[in-house]
């Protein structure tokens, strides 16, 4: 049961850099998109692109990721969980020495 729970802990910590690594790339999207077009030129400063534009596939990527990171922190969760059921009650043993 421990191995199952590295694998979740390895699982975790991939989607987590993946999630970084998509968070990254869309804020400097960001950035980049704000160099071109200041925000008092903007009519609609909340606009995340056409549909197909680089901004917002950049956007559904990070949204992805987060969806993927908060399943497997559940999946680690529940393999925990299940290690802690399948665990005997710790038994508290008393040596009395007279």
């Amino acid at each position: 049961m421990q191995s199952e729970l590295a694998t979740r802990r390895r699982a975790l910590r991939v989607t987590y850099l993946r999630y970084i690594e998509a968070d990254r790339a869309w804020r400097e999207a960001l950035e980049e998109m704000r160099a071109w077009f200041p925000a008092t030129l903007r009519p609609n400063r909340d606009a995340m692109g056409n549909p197909g534009s680089r901004i917002r596939r950049l956007y559904e990527e990070r949204a992805r990721a987060l969806v993927l990171l908060e399943a497997a922190h559940a999946k680690l969760d529940t393999a925990r969980a299940r290690l802690d059921q399948r665990r005997p009650d710790a038994t508290i043993r008393v040596t009395v020495l007279a």
